[in-house]
């Protein structure tokens, strides 16, 4: 799956939560704003994540677990 196939997946996710769809989309304005704002969600949680995993596998992430 690509990064773009991913970020549409996710978002018709959330849209179909809230009674929508992907598909209901077509003015292609607002589906590059929508697909950004969940790409820089999604960005913004890797990043998290790769942190989390970086400081807990060093010294200091280590210092707190003993």
């Amino acid at each position: 799956m690509t990064p773009e196939e991913r970020i549409d997946e996710a978002l018709d996710s959330v849209l179909r939560a809230s009674g929508s769809g992907l598909k209901n989309y077509t003015m292609q304005l607002t589906l590059d704003r929508m697909r950004e704002a969940m790409k820089a969600v999604m960005v913004a949680s890797y990043i998290a994540g790769s942190n989390a995993c970086h400081k807990a596998m060093t010294n200091d992430g280590a210092q707190r677990i003993r």
